[in-house]
């Protein structure tokens, strides 16, 4: 809702007026004022509480214990990597420059502030549990960032609409699918989300006031976004559209001077907020310069197999949003953009045009993961409340639409989310088939998998980080394989001539080649289904009524595995 009534508003346009439910023609300032104090407070606990409780049930998942080093998740031990810096060696350099520090330094400061004893009596016997609490310590800073991210879209849409329809664009992030599942990790996305949505407020702010304090607020969210993960940085075009149209909101007019000042305000504190929070960027360039390189690289090449199996990457990250990760708002947040941009809402316009040039960046690049989609949630919570806030608003006998849609928009993402905080909590299929492979397997039979054990398959090494952290000298000293183990790649006749006992197959090895129809993982999967007898699967994706194939992400904590025991002893060389 605007605060500067000095401002001239455009002619139609009902975003700048007073909300109804606010202004009322018999009541005094001081009425309003107290009714909005009533009902803020309730409504933000209301969301705070829904939001903590779906991100905290389920939150330790995967989290390291006796059978494996490293958590489930593929990045979160790159999220420590401050903090053990810090804790093996002193240095505040975290020599990973794959992302900006800001995270990596938030989840130091967790862990200095939750369990910093470890660090001074860190030793061999206690990494691993001190490798255990630092992860969910990562993942508290996610659960905090997301619970703040719901509460700043509920201010930034209070300060266009009124009380409900903020709840209602509140709630829908609070229960969005995609963005509780990345708040049970302990990775990036969901901390860059909320400095995005920070400079979207104060964009939004910027629309109304031109003042040169909101310009220095937004432009310091800028830098924070970028420098929890690089591409936060295009949400500067925000606060850049802000600033064009508030000249416009001017009834006095605009100096062209000060336009330009307040975008060189904006642009200076987006690379003061990037330099104080990671300043080794600068410190150590030879040394960042390659990690930044590699992910450009990363994102211009991305993953052979996953981009024949996905080879459209507009439509991949749709599938992901409509279902199950944004369901109906989705849609109702494309009449949004829409209605925002030909009625010309100025509040909105900025948002619309993050939201589409971070829709077209993510499309484009060569690497699909479903979490890059997480900082786009905030712009399309509040683009598809704008249909609804219009019902709210209009006649008494149109209101029941507005009701409606938020019910067919909450219902299906909150059954969805149920479902995946409901698997968080289960037992990981991965202990269950650990289990069985240990079973199945004699002790002096060998185990094949496609590459070393990482956290896609069973722990049948309890150094579970992969081949490049099990070539790192001090993880090495934690291996420990519950039988011999044999690497195969996906290579037919490799597999033949070792011929394992017992193969693990994970999804994550063979998923995105089979859907390519690549020649080399179809034949290996039929030489195991050939040679080897199926036990399983295990895991897969807790959801029903997803109609398609969704991004690896979603199935960190449940991917399907499959043990093959072979049929019978081969004439050689097998054992």
């Amino acid at each position: 809702m605007p605060h500067d009534e000095g401002k001239s508003c455009v002619s139609g346009t009902w975003l700048n007026q007073p909300a109804p439910e606010i202004v009322v023609t018999s009541a005094s300032p001081t009425d309003e004022h107290r009714s909005f104090l009533s009902t803020v407070p309730a409504a933000v606990v209301g969301l705070v509480i829904v939001a903590a409780c779906a991100r905290i049930w389920g939150l330790r998942w995967g989290l390291p214990d006796s059978t494996h080093l490293f958590s489930y998740h593929p990045d979160e031990y790159h999220s420590l990597r401050g903090l053990l810096s810090l804790a093996l060696s002193g240095d505040l350099n975290p020599h990973f420059f794959n992302y900006g520090s800001l995270y990596l330094y938030l989840v130091a400061a967790a862990g200095v502030l939750g369990h910093g004893l470890l660090i001074s009596s860190l030793s061999l016997e206690t990494i691993p549990e001190a490798l255990r609490l630092w992860t969910l310590d990562a993942r508290v800073v996610s659960v905090l960032a997301g619970v703040l991210t719901v509460v700043t879209v509920y201010v930034l849409a209070r300060r266009v609409w009124s009380n409900l329809p903020a709840v209602c664009c509140a709630l829908l992030l609070a229960v969005a699918p995609l963005h509780v599942l990345n708040s049970h990790y302990g990775t990036v996305d969901v901390t860059q989300t909320l400095f995005v949505t920070l400079a979207l407020l104060f964009s939004v702010r910027l629309v109304e006031s031109g003042r040169w304090q909101d310009c220095a607020w937004a432009g310091l969210m800028v830098g924070l976004a970028a420098s929890t993960k690089y591409s936060g940085l295009l949400v500067v075009v925000a606060p850049l559209t802000a600033i064009a149209l508030s000249c416009g909101n001017n009834a006095s007019g605009c100096r062209a001077s000060d336009t330009a000042r307040k975008m060189l305000i904006v642009l200076g504190m987006a690379a003061l907020g990037f330099a104080l929070t990671s300043p080794f960027t600068f410190l150590a360039w030879s040394e960042a310069k390659q990690g930044i390189l590699f992910e450009l690289e990363h994102m211009r090449v991305g993953e052979p197999l996953a981009v024949a199996a996905e080879p459209n990457g507009l439509w991949f990250h749709a599938k992901n949003l409509l279902a199950p990760g944004a369901g109906p708002i989705v849609l109702m947040a494309l009449v949004g953009w829409a209605m925002a941009v030909v009625r010309r809402q100025r509040q909105l316009l900025p948002i619309a045009v993050f939201a589409c040039l971070w829709a077209v960046m993510i499309g484009l690049a060569n690497v699909r993961y479903a979490r890059y989609e997480v900082a786009l949630l905030p712009a399309l919570v509040v683009l598809g409340t704008y249909p609804i806030a219009l019902l709210l608003r209009g006649r008494r006998n149109y209101r029941w639409a507005g009701y409606l849609l938020i019910a067919v928009c909450v219902v299906p993402i909150l059954l969805w989310s149920g479902q995946l905080c409901s698997g968080l909590a289960r037992c990981d299929p991965r202990s269950q088939a650990l289990a069985e492979i240990v079973e199945a397997t004699p002790r002096d039979a060998r185990i094949g998998l496609v590459r070393d054990p990482w956290f896609d398959v069973p722990p049948v090494d309890y150094c579970n980080g992969g081949a490049v952290l099990r070539r790192n000298p001090l993880w090495r000293l934690y291996r420990r394989p519950v039988r011999d183990l044999v690497i195969t790649g996906l290579n037919q006749e490799l597999l033949s001539a070792q011929a394992p006992h017992t193969f693990v197959l994970s999804e994550f090895n063979s998923r995105a080649g089979l859907l390519a129809g690549d020649a080399a993982t179809i034949s290996f999967v039929s030489a195991l289904l050939t040679s080897y007898e199926t036990r399983g699967p295990y895991g897969g994706l807790p959801l029903s009524f997803v109609p398609w194939e969704l991004g690896s992400d979603w199935l960190y904590p449940w991917p399907q595995i499959h043990i093959f025991a072979r049929k019978s002893s081969p004439t050689g060389g097998g054992e």
